[in-house]
This record gives structure tokens, sequence and C-alpha cells, in this order.
């Protein structure tokens, strides 16, 4: 199926680029709401935290930073050669990058069929190589961004709090698109827009 383009958002702008990335978006209500509530439960005296807005969070399969409208058009030309069936996760547990003992990003990771994103992840990559874009170095751990930390003021505190919510099971999710997303930095945090999808078969 080849992916589905939304032109409404590609209006050109003055530097002729966008700031773009790929990207998995939760849309299940209630696994939102299990999302919101576990933003909730982090510890919010042992550290400054700024939290993701609920309906921005999603799992990032590429970035791109910033590229040319006419490189949007090959990505998604290139991406349409990408295959994958529908498959159902369990978004589950909480950790932290680099450590829980030292974090600078707070996110949610999956369990039940993490391999196929992994898979889906890998398949992408092959194909942006034919287009100029290299394998990205880290090894890809699925993950969805709920909160970034600004300052600590107790480490060990925190630490224990997200060491206690490393086994929350938070609810289930199913993958049956990935989305091309156009970033838009404003000085409230970022606005995204859907400006290409991809379907499963």
């Amino acid at each position: 199926m080849r992916g589905v383009c939304f032109s409404v958002i590609r209006c050109p702008t003055v530097s002729g680029t966008i700031r773009a990335f790929l990207s998995i978006n939760i849309e299940n209500h209630d696994l939102l709401a299990g999302l919101k509530r576990l933003q909730d439960q982090l510890d919010k005296d042992a550290a400054k935290l700024k939290l993701v807005e609920e309906n921005n969070i999603h799992f990032t399969l590429r970035f791109f930073g910033d590229v040319s409208y006419s490189h949007v058009e090959k990505i998604e030309n290139c991406l349409d050669s990408v295959h994958f069936d529908e498959f159902t996760t369990d978004v589950y547990g909480v950790g932290a990058f680099p450590t829980n003992r030292k974090p600078r990003v707070i996110w949610v990771g999956l369990r039940e069929n993490e391999k196929l994103m992994v898979e889906l992840k890998s398949q992408i990559d092959e194909c942006l190589k034919t287009i100029g874009h290299k394998r990205e170095r880290r090894a890809y751990t699925p993950h969805a961004t709920i909160a970034r930390v600004r300052r600590v003021y107790d480490r060990d505190r925190l630490g224990m709090n997200l060491d206690s919510l490393s086994e929350t099971e938070i609810g289930m999710m199913t993958v049956n698109e990935f989305t091309l997303m156009k970033s838009t930095l404003t000085p409230s945090g970022p606005i995204y827009d859907v400006i290409w999808r991809k379907r499963a078969e």
C-alpha cells in the first residue's frame, strides 16, 4: 500500500525546509490516559521535569532534523517500498537515558512484540540508506519519551522513583502505520503535524 500524503501541511516556508521525523503515534485514548497517570507518579520533588504533552507522546523511528521539501518527497517515495503487517504490543515499564541514576530523558518501553518494531526500524533504515541516510550507530531501543529532566534535586530519590516504575504495565497498542511528522518549535513547546502515512499491509 502506498503512503498517504497530506499536502495541505506542505506549504513552502521561507527556507524551504521542515524539521521532520518518523514515528509511531499513540492514538488509543485509554493508553494516553494511562501514560498521563504514569507521568503523575514521577517524583516532581526529586527533579525539575518537563513533561511531554499527552498528545505528543510517540515512538520515534528516525529523526531527520531540517530537510528540504524535495528531500521529503524522496523519503516518502523510498519508504513506499517498506512493507509490514499490523501487530499489537504492550507499553510497559519506565526507564531513563543514560541511566536511572543520571537521567536526562525518561521514557516508556515495550514488552510483547518489541522485536517487530525493531524489525520495522531496520527495514526503514535499509531503505533510507539508498537516499543517503547512514544507519544510526546506536542499537535501537523502542521507547516513547514522557519527560525530560531539567534539574535534579535528589539523585537517589529520583533513581528509586524510576526503579519503582520499571515494571509498570501501562496498556496495549496496535501498530498499523508509521508517519512522517513535521515538527514546529514554539516557545510553549513543539507542534507536530502528520505530513505522510504508511499503513500496514
